[in-house]
């Protein structure tokens, strides 16, 4: 099995933790490992070092860090289908579910196919400006489109299916998945949504007008938003990628085709993470 390594160094246990990791899988010699080579150079291990080619014919990843390290696993695989397995080196986390002290029994059960994949629907973004598309990108969490300056409102046009909906005035627009809608989306006063649920979601961001509020629309509507304000704009992937938008830039919105495989532990629902990440209170009534 040749298995993938995607880690945030940036985090204070991470060096520890995948050195446990690595020194563990290479024990017996079953496992070809491999990282993204900036990071096999920063931890020592320069043979494992990888292209982004390479990484993209692994048969499992081990995203290693918090939700955006798994956000940048995605991104390195290309909607390639590979099964990623989030683990948690952080405080929150809704996609890197495993904790440090789960870690060790949940590969086993992974390297033994005790484990079950959940499919996650993935949005397709594209730029249009004149008549031309200069970039295409595809997210799991969100497509997200503000002012370029701080504080600043936008005026984005929406219309979903070719029939005009409305113009925004906010501090920005939020297209988000299902995946999505506990991220940024949640943060905007967006609505919670199960993942398996198949719908997008649109959530301004401090709208001007107080009875705007977020839309759920099915998973089939194309999404056009047309950038009618003269201040430059932003438009944001998954946290990750940027992209400066001009006036009369359009961007399109649709389900993608590919989907993100995540490795879920099976003694974890999305309700059990849901309570405990947002640490909802309360007692059982009886």
């Amino acid at each position: 099995m040749k298995i993938g390594l995607i880690i945030n160094i940036k985090r204070p246990d991470a060096f520890r933790v995948a050195k446990g990791v690595i020194n563990w899988l290479t024990q017996d010699g079953d496992y070809h490992l491999v990282m993204e080579s900036g990071t096999a150079t920063t931890m020592g291990y320069e043979k494992l070092g990888a292209d982004s080619i390479e990484m993209q014919g692994v048969d499992l990843i081990l995203a290693m860090g918090g939700d955006g390290t798994l956000l940048h696993a995605v991104r390195v695989i290309e909607g390639k289908g590979i099964p990623i397995l989030g683990i948690n080196l952080g405080s929150l986390g809704f996609l890197t579910e495993v904790t440090e002290k789960e870690l060790h029994s949940t590969l086993i059960n992974i390297l033994h196919g005790h484990y079950k994949i959940e499919k996650r629907m993935m949005i397709s973004i594209k730029v249009i400006r004149q008549d031309s598309v200069p970039v295409r990108f595809k997210a799991l969490n969100e497509a997200v489109i503000t002012n370029s300056e701080i504080a600043r409102m936008i005026n984005l046009k929406v219309s979903i299916d070719s029939k005009y909906l409305t113009t925004y005035r906010a501090d920005g627009l939020i297209i988000s998945t299902p995946t999505g809608s506990t991220a940024y989306s949640l943060a905007a006063g967006g609505p919670i949504v199960v993942p398996q649920m198949k719908v997008l979601m649109l959530t301004p961001i401090c709208p001007h007008t107080l009875t705007t509020r977020p839309m759920i629309i099915p998973e089939s509507s194309k999404i056009t938003v047309d950038v009618v304000s003269t201040d430059q704009s932003i438009l944001t992937i998954d946290g990750q990628q940027a992209y400066s938008l001009e006036l009369a830039d359009r961007v399109e919105i649709e389900r993608a085709e590919e989907e993100t495989c995540l490795i879920k532990p099976q003694q974890r629902g999305f309700y059990e993470v849901l309570r405990n990440k947002l640490k909802w209170g309360g007692s059982i009534v009886e």
